[in-house]
C-alpha cells in the first residue's frame, strides 16, 4: 500500500477529539473527544465496539498498549481498563454488512444492536458516516480495572510502561503510580524542580518558584490554567511525558524538556530551545523529539544534549509521534505533515482532503509501523497508511 493512501475515516465523535491511540496497526483503538466519550474501535472492521464509560469528564489523554488502557481526565482521575475483557466478536470478513445508519439517524442516546453500527464497505464512498451511536449492550462494559485518584487538578499528559505510570497534571505536579497496587509512589514537584534550576543556573531556567492562584501568565510567562473548557495546547501546563524504567521526559508550559531520573526524583539534564508550551514528546535509544506551541518540532541527540534537527510549521504543533522512518505532526492544518527521516523529505498526508471538503482541523495523530490515525476538530477519525 502506498504511502499517504487512506484506509478509512469514521466520524467517531460529535466534538474535538482530544486523544487517540491504538495497540497495532489494524487493532483496536481508543479515541475521546469533548463530547464526553472515550469509544473503543476494531480498526479492521472500521466497527465501535463500545465505550468505556466512568469518567465524570472528558478525557485529555489515553495510552493504548496491547490490551491495556489508561485514559486520563478533566475530573483529575486516571482509569485503568483491559480491552481483553470485552465481550465482542469481529464480524466476518467475507460478508461485511452495510451501514444501516443514515444522517439523520437517531441520537446516540436511542438503543440500536451491535450490528447497526458502522461498517465502511464502499471504497467509492470516502466520506465518514454519520457519529455513530452507543449500543444499548456495551461490549466493554467490564474492562474497568481500577482509578487512580490523587491529583487534585485535570490530568494533561500521561504514559505508563510495565508496571510504572507516570501522569502529568494541571496542579503543577508528576505522579508515579505502581500498576501492580494502584498506589502512588513518588510525587515530583515541577516548580520546585524549576526552582532548583534557576538556583543552580539562573539563566537557563528563571522561573518562580511558587505557584499563582489567579489564571493567565505571571511575571516570568508561566501559563495558570483556570478552570472550564481549554481550548488550545498553552493551557496544558505539563504537555507531554514519556518514561521507559528509571528515565522521565517531561516537557512543559515554559517551553523546557526536563529529564528526570526516578530513582532520586530530581531533574539530571534541561534541554533548552522550545519558545512556546511543549506540547508532545517521544524518545527513543538516542533521540528525544518534541513538538511546541512555537511551531517548531526539535530532534535532540540525548547523549550530548544538544538539537541534532529542527524544522517549523505555520502554525502551533498540537500532536507528534514517529516511528521508524517518520515523524508525523498535527500542524493547525486539515493535512498530517509527515517528514521522512531517511531522506529528509516533507510532504503532507491528505492532501485531498481541500478538494473533499473536509477542512477540519488535524489536532491528533498516532503512528506505528507505517499506520497512522489522526483525530479532527469535527469528531473524524482518518487511518492512512505512511
Amino acid at each position: 500500500m502506498e504511502p499517504g493512501t487512506r484506509i478509512r475515516e469514521m466520524q467517531a465523535h460529535n466534538d474535538t477529539i482530544t486523544a487517540l491511540d491504538f495497540d497495532v496497526p489494524f487493532g483496536m483503538m481508543v479515541t475521546a473527544a469533548l463530547d464526553d466519550t472515550v469509544r473503543v474501535w476494531d480498526l479492521s472492521a472500521g466497527r465501535c465496539m463500545g465505550l468505556l464509560e466512568g469518567h465524570l469528564s472528558s478525557v485529555r489523554c489515553l495510552q493504548v498498549e496491547d490490551h491495556l488502557v489508561a485514559t486520563g481526565s478533566m475530573d483529575a482521575s486516571i482509569r485503568l481498563w483491559d480491552l481483553s475483557q470485552a465481550d465482542y466478536t469481529p464480524p466476518p470478513p467475507s460478508t461485511p454488512s452495510k451501514p444501516s445508519i443514515s444522517d439523520t439517524s437517531p441520537e446516540p442516546s436511542s438503543p440500536v444492536t451491535v450490528d447497526d453500527l458502522f461498517t465502511p464497505t464502499s471504497e467509492q464512498s470516502p466520506t465518514p458516516s454519520s457519529p455513530t451511536p452507543a449500543t444499548s449492550t456495551n461490549a466493554t462494559g467490564n474492562c474497568h480495572l481500577f482509578t487512580l485518584s490523587s491529583h487534585v487538578a485535570e490530568i494533561t499528559a500521561l504514559n505508563f510502561r510495565g508496571n510504572t505510570l507516570v501522569s502529568g497534571s494541571a496542579d503543577k505536579t508528576l505522579r508515579q503510580w505502581d500498576l501492580e497496587t494502584g498506589r502512588c509512589v513518588q510525587t515530583l514537584d515541577v516548580l520546585w524542580a524549576a526552582a532548583q534550576a534557576s538556583t543552580i543556573n539562573p539563566s537557563v531556567n528563571a522561573t518562580p518558584s511558587t505557584a499563582s492562584t489567579s489564571g493567565g501568565k505571571d511575571a516570568a510567562g508561566w501559563f495558570r490554567p483556570t478552570t472550564g473548557r481549554l481550548n488550545t495546547a498553552e493551557a496544558d501546563f505539563v504537555g507531554a511525558l514519556q518514561v521507559f524504567e528509571t528515565a522521565l521526559a517531561c516537557g512543559t508550559a515554559d517551553g523546557m524538556v526536563r529529564l528526570w531520573d526516578l530513582r532520586s526524583g530530581m531533574v539530571h539534564r534541561s534541554l533548552v530551545g522550545h519558545t512556546g508550551p511543549v506540547t508532545a514528546l517521544q524518545f527513543d535509544d538516542v533521540f528525544l523529539v518534541t513538538g511546541s506551541a512555537d511551531r517548531s518540532i526539535r530532534i535532540w541527540d540525548l547523549r550530548t544534549g544538544g538539537i541534532h534537527d529542527a524544522y517549523a510549521y505555520d502554525n502551533p504543533v498540537t500532536g507528534m509521534m514517529f516511528d521508524q522512518r517518520h515523524i508525523v505532526s498535527a500542524a493547525g492544518e486539515s493535512v498530517v505533515k509527515v517528514y521522512d527521516k531517511a531522506d529528509g523529505r516533507h510532504w503532507d498526508c491528505g492532501e485531498n482532503a481541500e478538494s473533499e471538503g473536509r477542512k477540519a482541523i488535524v489536532e491528533r495523530v498516532r503512528i506505528k509501523d507505517g499506520f497512522m490515525v489522526e483525530g479532527r476538530r469535527d469528531g473524524v477519525v482518518g487511518v492512512w497508511s505512511c
